[in-house]
């Protein structure tokens, strides 16, 4: 019961010199009770006083109107899991409604981008927008460890996170197939050996590619939001990427580049629980932005290009996002 509804209730029955046991949190005892005032029940002479008949028959109406423990709507159990917060991080993954939880079949569209991948695709002829379609895999956020041997079952309708290896795999190995088929003689990209991440420790996914280099994506901070009803959903990622190149011997061992990225997601449910439409920007950092200045004296202070006359001398420490805009469609399978 609620802290204030409780504790009138619990006063009421310790004036009368009755307390249950439900009432020990409270702190009340019928000692607090002022015996000047108030005579104590006699149970063989006054069980029938009507006042005490009226108060306890009260008790179950005054209930009804205490809120729930447990939560009642799908924005009320992802709320509940988010509010455990990680300080500086935010919540300690995406939940989702439960009905994400299953496989699906996610047809992803990329419509448009100007982040170098991209760039250097569209210079070998492979224009946009291009059509990938991958498997991607949700579980139920409770699944621990164990969560490659669990069906797609979630018996206790909770909420769901995503199987980030098991998407980014499937999609990173749809993505390749694709590029090959649009421009064969280009060179492929290079399979994924390994792929290392749990829902007990979501914020780093670490992979091993098949040429010797690895990359590892670490979440730094995030957020989310569901509507009441659990029909859409929008998160916001913050994250660390650490990409370290092969060396000409094919194993890793060049020099890494550390980056930052954000991702932005927005969720709506279709028609039923069976389709679910996305769509997705993601912001990589491409470097600095500002301009280089040509004057020696100038150096380390900014330019005088375009770049500097919008931003000033700081320029030169300005991020430069490119961003990749993509459409997003999901059926069960």
């Amino acid at each position: 019961m609620s802290c204030f509804k409780g504790r009138i209730i619990c006063f009421l029955f310790a004036i009368f010199g009755f307390l249950p046991q439900e009432c020990n949190s409270f702190g009340l005892s019928p000692r607090e009770t002022k015996p000047s005032r108030y005579k104590p029940i006699n149970e063989e002479t006054e069980t029938n006083d009507p006042l005490r008949r009226q108060i306890v028959s009260s008790i179950p109406f005054l209930a009804l109107g205490l809120p729930a423990n447990a939560a009642e709507t799908p924005a009320e159990a992802i709320r509940l899991i988010s509010s455990k917060t990680i300080p500086g991080l935010g919540p300690p993954d995406v939940y989702y409604p439960a009905y994400f939880v299953g496989r699906w079949k996610t047809t992803r569209i990329i419509s448009s981008s100007d982040d170098p991948f991209f760039k250097d695709l569209e210079n070998l002829g492979v224009k946009l927008p291009i059509q990938v379609t991958s498997e991607s895999r949700f579980v139920p956020y409770d699944a621990g460890k164990d969560f490659q041997q669990i069906d797609d079952a979630n018996p206790n309708n909770v909420p769901a996170v995503a199987d980030r290896s098991f998407n980014e795999k499937s999609y990173y190995t749809a993505l390749s197939q694709e590029i090959d088929r649009l421009y064969s003689s280009s060179k492929s990209m290079p399979s994924i050996q390994s792929i290392n991440w749990t829902p007990t420790n979501p914020n780093v996914l670490s992979m091993d590619y098949s040429d010797g280099s690895s990359k590892e994506v670490k979440v730094t901070k995030r957020s989310s939001d569901v509507s009441n009803d659990g029909s859409n959903l929008f998160s916001s990622e913050f994250r660390r990427i650490t990409a370290v190149p092969s060396s000409s011997s094919g194993i890793a061992g060049g020099i890494p580049s550390i980056y930052k990225s954000r991702v932005l997601t927005k969720w709506r449910q279709g028609n039923s629980n069976d389709v679910i439409e996305g769509i997705e920007i993601l912001y990589n950092e491409a470097g600095i932005l500002g301009d280089k200045s040509t004057d020696p004296l100038q150096l380390g202070i900014g330019g005088s290009g375009a770049i500097s006359s919008l931003y000033g001398g700081d320029s030169k420490d300005l991020a430069d996002w490119r961003s990749t805009k993509t459409k997003i469609l999901m059926e069960r399978m």
